[in-house]
């Protein structure tokens, strides 16, 4: 674990020579016709930059030594266990001229085992944000109860903060920020692009399913009161209620039925994706993203005498709201309604007037295969 210089690639496995070049050379040309930057360094450079985010002050302390004007890396690191994995991305970030960056991790020890070996990097932490006991539902107990991975209370937590540390970044300071999950390499400067023919977009993210990716993405010039500010705290908002009020997925149009416990998805990708789509039809959704989800794990997660009619639980709520959900997922009308928003987006028609044509806000990169982006 020795000090390495910042900037240093060593970790970092190059691709092949020949696709170096093309990139190097493609990224001097996007930087020649647009005038974008090709280096963003710290306004402020300072070792072991940092604190606690509950602390009064801090974020606006550390800022300097993570931000290059306007423009700052939001990248997430979670734990011990994916510090090299964060370190791995840092020096590829710096092996392209990008050193603008703040960590965010949910504790000091975390930042502290990243300076040993970068310590020209800001990193703040909060764990207070993964203090917050959480009420009973299917979606915040799904690894004790279920043991699944993907539901660890602690990345759940993470991510939520994050979001909350992203509109901080853009509505209360001003800036552009660039957010990165630590498991991603980034081939060439992006800046180019971004400054380029992708500067009159605000939010920029990678293709997931069925549109954008809550991990990787960009946002540019963006204020309080524009439609780039309500979809991220509209976000927040999402993964605050389902998080904390499960018990509200009731409230939804097609979610009356379930009764505890709840599914309730706060999942940030499912509800970024339903903000997109309500973005674009211009009415509130929350179909595919949470109320889908409700039947699909109510049946799923369902005890097993839920399905014995002889059972003395058969007829409890839980069970009648298991069995409730497992017939929508099975009826075609269900399925239309509450994939209805995003059905509209590709094909023609739908809810609020939106429908395809509300696709020509959106600027796709590499359609088809290989990956690419979207632009909102």
């Amino acid at each position: 674990r020795g000090r390495l210089p910042f900037g240093s690639s060593a970790p970092i496995p190059t691709p092949p020579s020949q696709m170096a070049d093309d990139l190097a050379a493609l990224t001097a040309a996007r930087v020649a016709t647009t005038g974008a930057r090709l280096e963003y360094t710290p306004d402020l450079p300072a070792e072991r930059s940092g604190g606690d985010l509950d602390a009064s002050g801090t974020l606006a302390r550390v800022l300097p030594a993570a931000r290059s004007g306007k423009e700052v890396m939001l990248l997430c690191v979670g734990g011990e266990g994916s510090m090299r994995m964060g370190a791995n991305l840092v020096l590829n970030l710096a092996s392209l001229g990008l050193r603008h960056m703040l960590l965010f991790a949910p504790k000091q020890e975390v930042c502290e085992g990243v300076w040993e070996v970068l310590p020209r990097v800001a990193c703040v932490w909060q764990p207070s944000a993964f203090a917050s006991k959480r009420p009973a539902s299917l979606y915040n107990d799904a690894m004790r109860l279920f043991g699944m991975r993907e539901f660890n209370p602690v990345a759940l937590d993470f991510f939520r903060a994050r979001k909350r540390l992203l509109v901080q970044l853009v509505l209360s300071h001003g800036l552009n920020v660039l957010h990165l999950d630590a498991d991603v390499a980034v081939l060439a400067n992006p800046y180019p692009l971004f400054k380029g023919p992708l500067l009159e977009h605000q939010l920029i993210f990678q293709t997931d399913n069925p549109f954008a990716n809550a991990g990787v993405f960009y946002v540019q010039g963006v204020a309080r009161g524009s439609g780039g500010a309500w979809l991220l705290e509209e976000l927040n908002a999402r993964i605050e209620r389902f998080t904390f009020r499960p018990e509200s997925v009731r409230e939804l149009p097609h979610s009356g039925w379930s009764a505890p416990p709840h599914f309730a998805n706060a999942d940030e990708q499912a509800n970024l994706n339903d903000v997109i789509a309500s973005a674009l039809i211009g009415e509130r959704t929350f179909a595919a993203g949470v109320e889908f989800f409700e039947a699909r794990f109510k049946a799923q997660f369902a005890p097993g005498h839920c399905w014995k009619a002889g059972a003395a639980s058969y007829g409890s709520a839980e069970c009648v709201s298991a069995r409730e959900g497992k017939q929508r997922l099975g009826s075609p009308r269900y399925q239309a309604e509450t994939h209805r928003a995003r059905r509209s987006l590709r094909g023609g028609g739908g809810a609020g007037g939106g429908g395809r044509g509300a696709l020509r806000k959106v600027a796709h990169l590499c359609r088809g295969g290989g990956g690419g982006g979207c632009c909102c």
